[in-house]
């Protein structure tokens, strides 16, 4: 299942790059992008949870699961700027980002203790 987790979590995460990517060009996709970008990354948060208490001895997995939920929570700011029409801050954007990459790290090395 951490397979699937991870490649879930690389999928979701290349979409906000190009979301992200867009949005610097000054080239915003819709709405409904973002917001199909952020269920995704909602649903593998949740799967990852599931498989967290599955198997609740994979320290990496547990740190993954909060530094996602995180990740989440930053995502949730960002969508609230993009649906009053306002420019993303940069800084959210990258923080978003960083707990992003940090979050797959973590998985990643959950995976290989797995």
């Amino acid at each position: 299942m951490l397979t699937y987790l991870l490649a879930f979590f690389i999928l979701v995460m290349a979409a906000g790059v190009m979301l992200a990517v867009l949005e610097r060009r000054g080239r915003a996709l819709p709405l409904t992008v973002s917001g199909w970008h952020g269920l995704l990354g909602v649903a593998a948060v949740v799967l990852l949870v599931m498989e967290a208490l599955q198997h609740p001895g994979n320290h990496a997995v547990n740190a993954a699961v909060v530094i996602f939920m995180l990740t989440a929570l930053g995502g949730l700011l960002l969508f609230a700027f993009r649906a009053s029409r306002q420019r993303l801050p940069l800084a959210v954007v990258v923080l978003h980002a960083g707990f992003a990459a940090a979050g797959l790290v973590l998985l990643y090395a959950g995976w290989m203790r797995h």
